[in-house]
């Protein structure tokens, strides 16, 4: 794979779980601007420390003269709990469309979509292509999905009409040491305070989990393939696991033990996210599901392994 070196790089919403991970690998070799609200001083302070620079920015800003010119924008940012339809349309569409409107002249522009956005399968264990029917919802925050959706129309118009290199990615289950630790360091910790996990009655919770270094190296790739219309692709794991080896697996680590209970429908819907096309422009993920969780609770909660 070709490496990013010497340029200018916009990481949106970098102090978040997803993009910053992407930030931080790509400050090694490059100009790195961090772009988000910095609602948390210290991880501006650490990101400025690693000698990332930052620029202020909310989703949703119509005027973004402020930000820095650079080659390369990754769009991470999000509203992922969006409290109204319109919340979740200024925010995510509409402060989408604006962002790449302000890099017209980039090299090209990377935005980070969600799996959420694929409709539920009839049978989960079947791999959803990016050609699957659209339509999702997430349980967990009724207007996200759909404004994700919604900003995928916004970044193909945009791709099109400022004739800017663009890339969609559909990115599957995170996780990692950075943020909230995506599901899996979630699951740690209901597990750790004795709450129990959800999960439909009648079917098993198939998922294709994504470490925070693959997802860093994987956009790195992904970028070389930006084009008008732009190139979508699912961004996800290659090993199908369900979230109940990962309970069972964690439970092996830490010696602790999680209730399951049984509904109509599960806490976290999920589904197995075909990697085909992915493969075949970024490479294969170097990160296998049981050393990523491993190593993601030694960073995050190095008590909790016997």
């Amino acid at each position: 794979m070709e490496k990013l070196e010497g340029q200018r790089i916009l990481v949106t919403g970098a102090t978040g779980q997803v993009a910053r991970p992407i930030a931080e690998a790509l400050s090694t070799r490059n100009e790195v601007w961090a772009a988000a609200r910095f609602s948390d001083p210290v991880a501006k302070a650490e990101l400025e420390a690693a000698g990332i620079q930052c620029a202020a920015f909310t989703m949703g800003d119509a005027e973004l003269g402020h930000l820095p010119n650079v080659d390369y924008v990754i769009h991470c940012a999000a509203d992922v709990d969006p409290q109204t339809t319109d919340d979740a349309m200024t925010g995510n569409a509409e402060g989408t469309g604006f962002l790449m409107a302000r890099y017209a002249g980039a090299k090209a522009f990377f935005h980070m979509s969600s799996a959420s956005v694929y409709r539920p399968q009839d049978d989960p264990t079947q791999p959803v292509a990016e050609d699957a029917p659209l339509g999702g919802v997430s349980t967990y925050s009724p207007h996200y999905s759909m404004s994700k959706l919604v900003s995928e129309s916004v970044v193909r118009f945009q791709a099109r009409a400022l004739d800017l290199p663009t890339v969609i990615a559909r990115l599957d289950v995170a996780y990692g040491t950075r943020g909230h630790g995506g599901l899996p360091m979630v699951l740690y910790e209901l597990m750790k305070h004795g709450m129990a996990f959800v999960k439909q009655a009648d079917a098993e919770s198939h998922c294709t989990v994504i470490h925070e270094d693959d997802i860093a190296t994987q956009v790195e790739a992904l970028l070389a393939h930006a084009s008008v219309p732009a190139t979508i692709v699912n961004l996800a794991g290659d090993d199908v696991v369900t979230l109940e080896e990962i309970i069972t697996y964690i439970e092996e680590l830490t010696g602790l033990t999680m209730t399951i209970e049984h509904a109509a429908e599960p806490a976290w819907p999920t589904q197995v996210i075909d990697n085909t096309k992915r493969l075949q422009l970024g490479g294969p993920c170097e990160i296998s599901w049981k050393a990523g969780i491993r190593s993601a609770l030694l960073v995050r909660h190095p008590d909790a392994l016997g």
